[in-house]
């Protein structure tokens, strides 16, 4: 079909101009995804930096107290409260090191001693599982297909853990860069707020400005939110599930809550995996405390998901329990247990993102159309909420 006189493609120039700046735009992204994949970890120590810095922000907030004495005021530096919070810091890690330390190596030595014994429990519970459809009498083509599936999903789940080890194993060399976290997060606290002004200061307009403004501050408060509300369900999960397996006789009990409280950092998987593991332990030595470690981990899950959780989390951190699972997953494909570690704040903040869009799209229709369309959608929600 021949093209217009006055048609933009109708001029060879400007056809060119379009493909290369297509082709400079392809050529950009591929060179971003490369230097994200290349930063990586990079970006991984980024990342944790700054939930270290939404972690302890309100007790350095707290410490940046005024002093009054007589016609005088005088107020904390700054500096000063992030000094005072990061040795309180120090204080509770040697604490920590000083009186659960000693108890978790020991629990942790007698569970590695007993893993030869744990192992020939599993292969016994495997030999089990796949006698199931021959003790019931199945039919021969349905008994060879249940007991290869059962074959499958038991190597598969051996084989998913072999490769989660050997994943931490990996890591273990980028474990001296947590030393970093500190250290960059001390600059972060320092000069948070010069950083967001010079940055907000290169905006050209005011406009966008304001908008930018809004957006960090929406960021920043979602983003507090939820750490913050996670680190108080990890410390109250490890508590509780540690002084309940201990009430219930469960052996290795600091191990439990230790790592109970760590694995609620992961959303599902982490205490889904706390709760199979303790119960597998427990019916190694008595199917009637496994009933009950069972029973004792499935009604706390439901209390602390229905009721304590959602005390703690800010109304303004709104995720939805189908968007945390698919999270998850999605976090799980694309970066194993780092993706699911920081899939649901990545959801979040997707979320905040997808809210600011929505907003932008409203206000630039409402001043294309003026201002009857205003008078209209107020009605209309004047109407809806009647």
């Amino acid at each position: 079909m021949p093209f217009h006189a006055n048609s933009p493609l109708s001029d060879p120039a400007r056809v060119r101009r379009i493909v290369a700046q297509i082709i400079l735009l392809v050529a950009a992204a591929v060179a971003i995804v490369w230097l994200l994949y290349a930063l990586q970890l990079i970006l991984l120590l980024l990342a944790f930096t700054a939930i270290f810095c939404y972690l302890i922000a309100p007790l350095v907030n707290f410490f940046e107290f005024s002093i009054r004495i007589g016609r005088f005021s005088l107020r904390v530096p700054h500096v000063v409260a992030i000094i005072i919070v990061y040795l309180l810091i120090g204080a509770a890690v040697v604490f920590a090191l000083e009186k659960i330390a000693p108890l978790l190596s020991d629990q942790l030595s007698a569970f590695f001693d007993n893993m030869p014994n744990y192992a020939k429990q599993l292969d016994q519970y495997a030999k089990q599982l796949s006698a199931l459809p021959n003790r019931y009498r199945l039919p021969a083509s349905w008994r060879q297909s249940l007991t290869d599936g059962i074959d499958a999903t038991i190597a598969g789940l051996l084989n998913w853990l072999q490769a989660v080890a050997l994943r931490t194993v990996r890591m273990a060399p980028y474990l001296l860069w947590l030393v970093l976290i500190p250290v960059l997060g001390f600059f972060f606290l320092k000069d948070a707020k010069k950083l967001s002004d010079k940055f907000l200061s290169t905006l050209p307009a005011a406009d966008l400005r304001y908008r930018v403004a809004v957006f960090l501050k929406d960021v920043s408060e979602t983003l507090a939110a939820y750490i913050r509300a996670q680190l108080l369900a990890c410390l109250i999960v490890g508590v509780i599930v540690g002084v309940g397996l201990w009430l219930l006789g469960l052996r290795y009990p600091v191990i439990f809550g230790v790592g109970a409280g760590l694995f609620e950092f992961v959303p599902v998987v982490g205490p889904l995996t706390v709760g199979i593991v303790a119960t597998l332990v427990a019916s190694f030595h008595s199917w009637h405390n496994a009933f009950l470690v069972f029973a004792f981990l499935a009604i706390y899950r439901l209390i602390h998901d229905y009721v304590i959780y959602p005390r703690l989390i800010s109304q303004g951190v709104e995720v939805h329990p189908v968007v945390v699972i698919l999270a998850v997953v999605s976090g799980a494909e694309i970066g194993g247990v780092t993706g699911v570690f920081l899939s649901v704040p990545v959801a979040a903040l997707l979320i905040v993102c997808w809210r600011h869009w929505r907003d932008l799209q409203q206000d630039r229709s409402l001043a294309l159309t003026g201002d009857q369309q205003l008078i209209e959608s107020a009605a209309a929600e004047k109407y809806l909420k009647d």
